[in-house]
């Protein structure tokens, strides 16, 4: 087993050959215990041994103490250690660096500091901003990063907004639903589907596949039974809600997809899927399904001749 204490010593000595030897064995070791010993090192003359010294520091530093002799001139560094080795102290200082990537590591590491977000959200760095965006519970500062210049900033904080369920302006909403990024607008979806009203409208008159299946997600999630929400969507976008309609047989829900399988109006792929939904169901009002085969759309008239007769053999 190698004596620490006597490689360490031998780091100073004025024999290249015997440093090398000495680090090579402490690396070997795997000691934090040897990390002074490396301090001196940062100022070497020698790029292989400050390089090696940085390389002791990431490995064994474990304490704001052992990062301060780093702050000379490897702040760097310090920020992403920061990420493990907590120092409010010290990444407070470093939030005055003029390295966008300093600020950034730096602002991670005090992201539960609220009173801290409005700087963040000053930011000339977008990285910084998000931090903010991804932890504010301010509703008028999440607001402001919607309206971000960078997509990465307005992203982060629409899905704080809708992870904390946040009640935000119309103006706001609007905005984000005229985005030209559809993750974006995705992301408002979601919290259409809470607010209801115009915002929600709008949402569903988005043809986007993605924006689409945000809308039905989220009404799954947290609509339970047929409301104003649901007559929306049915309104504006009815493929969604043959996805929400599909395990439901409630007495509201039962009255909604008649009323969209009746609606010549709607396509008969729409229809024709809400009719193959009661499928196995034993409550279903036969006078108005045999309305339904005389349709004038052969794939309506189809599904409902062939859910007539499914019922009339289970009755045989």
């Amino acid at each position: 087993m190698t004596n620490i204490d006597a490689e360490i010593s031998r780091l100073k000595n004025k024999d290249i050959k015997i440093r090398r030897r000495a680090v090579r064995a402490l690396f070997e070791e795997d000691n934090p215990r040897a990390l002074p010993g490396f301090v001196k090192l940062l100022d070497d003359s020698d790029f292989w041994f400050r390089n090696k010294s940085l390389d002791a520091h990431r490995k064994w530093a474990n304490s704001p103490e052992d990062l301060e002799p780093l702050m000379k001139n490897n702040k760097r560094l310090v920020a992403e250690l920061l990420q493990r080795i907590p120092s409010p102290k010290i990444a407070k200082i470093l939030l005055e660096e003029e390295d966008n990537t300093i600020r950034s590591f730096a602002a991670k590491s005090l992201a539960e500091s609220e009173d801290l977000h409005p700087i963040f959200a000053k930011d000339e760095y977008h990285s910084v901003r998000i931090v903010a965006a991804e932890n504010s519970s301010d509703e008028n500062l999440i607001s402001a990063l919607i309206e971000d210049q960078h997509s990465s900033v307005r992203k982060a904080a629409i899905a704080t907004a809708a992870k904390q369920k946040m009640k935000l302006d119309d103006n706001t909403l609007q905005t984000g639903l005229d985005s030209s990024d559809p993750a974006l607008r995705s992301l408002i979806a979601s919290l259409a589907v809470s607010i209801g009203g115009d915002i929600l409208e709008k949402a569903c008159r988005d043809s986007n596949p993605k924006v689409r299946k945000s809308i039905a997600d989220n009404l799954r999630k947290e609509v339970l039974e047929v409301d104003d929400r649901v007559n929306i969507v049915a309104n504006t976008c009815p493929e969604i809600v043959i996805r929400w309609l599909r395990s439901k047989y409630d007495k509201k829900s039962s009255s909604l997809r008649w009323s969209m399988i009746e609606n010549t109006a709607l396509s008969s792929r729409i229809r024709s899927k809400l009719i193959e939904q009661m499928e196995g169901r034993e409550d279903i009002d036969q006078k108005r399904l045999a309305k339904i085969t005389k349709d004038n759309s052969i794939l309506v008239k189809v599904a409902a001749e062939n859910l007539l007769q499914a019922i009339h053999e289970l009755e045989d």
